[in-house]
């Protein structure tokens, strides 16, 4: 609920505050005493129009669930949420003294603040008639909230999967190129199986076999050189003191001739090695090595490569689950979509009858409501079409336009409680008195769920208004002022409405009556 409207430095009011309560508020006053000019400081408030001072602040009562929707957003500590603008070289917003962007504004009380003006508002559209039937259904047999809450659940699972498996399927192709290549070179490197250290080892087996008869050779003449070790030691015993001379060369000579052993055994096992093989396994190894830098290195592409391909191998599994998953979710949504749609169908009627009601008292041509089918959407698979006698929305004056939107919202309010503020700026403007006073009427029903404020010419709305607010201008000052009539300002207001600026008495009695039928 807005509690107070306060506006400073204005060039029209100058500065005034105004105390509001809950109910239907109504403004009235001559043409250009700056009813809308007063409308638009309460939308500035809210981020929906310009500001037109340069200081405009009101105090908003929250309910208890707007306190809670709104308390970490704002950091509120009560119910009261301040905004406040300051208009200077540029607009600042202040909530609750924090700044804060015109946007943000907007945006986090859209759905609270409601302006009914011109062409705009969501309450005409599809997706919202649809769900002002399912509300309307839910009320008659509760068990409909379930089957919605099912499908719906059913649907995200069913759009969220079909996401995945598009994005997989423009990844297919390129997979398919992927896996190509990384089962090449994984063949590539398992054709070889290379294993750590072995280029080394061959290169020097490769360097022996190049030198292996002159190794030969040399090993030959130094076996045939033993022959005098026996000669030389047995020199050296004959002298004294060589004793570990002896004992060392007789070492020596005996190491010596084991290795020469060894390595004689070596090139004789290589008499069966096929060189032109060992060529052939260092070439392939040597590729390798270009290739990736290492057999380390390429042996760490080939695991690099293995795991790729496994992932690539899960997509086709992944590809399968989903479409299989899919075509089940499909199934369910087409049989719970039957079922909604019978409860849709079966209760449409009593809703195009309540509506229509609503319409004929807002003086509007026949209402029809018709189902029609559409593509498979969160909210089902039909689509709601309303006609004004045989008019589709989209044709309609701003006026009908309006005034059906006020049906629905009457319609909504009697099924769910709501809660907000309306602000109207002279929907009655071009009505005829039995086209105002439907207006009225559904205003005075809004005003049990709603924060009313309208701007009206006609006596319908002032008749039936919780508060009734006169705005009027000094023709030598230049100013407006407003101000909350009593009941004798009500009369008199209401009289001159009815009769013009001459008020006669028959007007007075004519005004007093209607208020007391109000």
């Amino acid at each position: 609920m807005i509690a107070k409207l306060s506006v400073e430095h204005s060039p029209i009011f100058g500065s005034f505050e105004l105390h509001f309560k809950n109910g239907f508020c109504v403004f009235s006053g001559p043409s250009g005493s700056g009813k809308s000019v007063l409308m638009e400081s309460l939308l500035a408030c809210f981020g929906l129009r310009e500001p037109n001072a340069q200081n405009i602040e009101t105090d908003v009562l929250l309910s208890n669930t707007l306190v809670e929707m709104f308390s970490a957003e704002f950091g509120l500590d009560s119910d009261l949420l301040n905004i406040k603008l300051v208009k200077k070289d540029k607009t600042r917003y202040f909530v609750n003294f924090a700044p804060i962007a015109k946007k943000h504004l907007s945006d986090m009380l859209g759905n609270y603040i409601k302006h009914i003006h011109s062409r705009g508002g969501d309450e005409c559209e599809s997706a919202n008639l649809l769900a002002l039937l399912d509300t309307f259904i839910i009320s008659k047999s509760p068990s409909h909230a379930k089957d919605l809450a099912t499908f719906t659940k059913d649907f995200d699972e069913y759009h969220t999967l079909k996401s995945k498996l598009e994005a997989l399927l423009r990844e297919e192709s390129q997979l398919a190129s992927l896996r190509e290549i990384a089962e090449f070179e994984i063949n590539k490197i398992d054709s070889i199986k290379p294993k750590e250290g072995e280029y080394e080892k061959l290169l020097e087996l490769k360097k022996t076999l190049s030198r292996k008869e002159k190794i030969k050779d040399a090993i030959q003449n130094a076996s045939d050189a033993f022959e005098y070790t026996d000669r030389i030691l047995a020199a050296l015993k004959q002298i004294d003191g060589k004793e570990a001379l002896i004992e060392t060369l007789g070492a020596a000579l005996s190491d010596t001739q084991a290795a020469l052993e060894e390595e004689s055994s070596k090139l004789e096992s290589l008499e069966a090695l096929d060189s032109e093989e060992l060529l052939h396994r260092i070439s392939a190894l040597s590729d390798l090595i270009h290739r990736y830098g290492s057999i380390e290195k390429a042996l760490t592409h080939r695991e690099s490569q293995a795991k790729k391909l496994s992932e690539i191998l899960d997509f086709s599994a992944t590809k399968k689950s989903l479409t299989s998953r899919i075509a089940e979710l499909e199934s369910n949504l087409k049989e719970r979509s039957s079922l909604l749609n019978q409860a849709r169908q079966a209760h449409r009627d009593s809703l195009q009858k309540e509506l229509g009601i609503l319409c004929a008292s807002l003086k509007l041509p026949a209402l029809s409501f018709e189902l029609v089918p559409k593509l498979l959407e969160r909210n089902g698979d039909i689509t709601p079409i309303v006609a004004l006698g045989g008019s589709e929305i989209k044709t309609l004056s701003a006026g009908e336009f309006n005034r059906l939107r006020l049906a629905i919202m009457c319609v909504e309010a009697r099924l769910e409680k709501k809660q907000g503020v309306l602000i109207l700026d002279e929907i009655d403007a071009n009505l005829s008195g039995e086209e105002s006073e439907g207006v009225a009427h559904t205003l005075k029903e809004l005003s049990r769920s709603y924060q009313v404020f309208a701007i009206s010419h006609q006596p319908h709305m002032p008749s039936l208004a919780d508060y009734h607010f006169l705005v009027s201008k000094d023709t030598k000052e230049g100013t407006s002022r407003v101000r909350l009539l009593d009941k004798e300002g009500r009369i008199t207001e209401l009289a001159r409405m009815i009769s013009g600026a001459q008020i006669t008495q028959e007007a007075l009695d004519f005004a007093k009556k209607r208020l007391a039928e109000g």
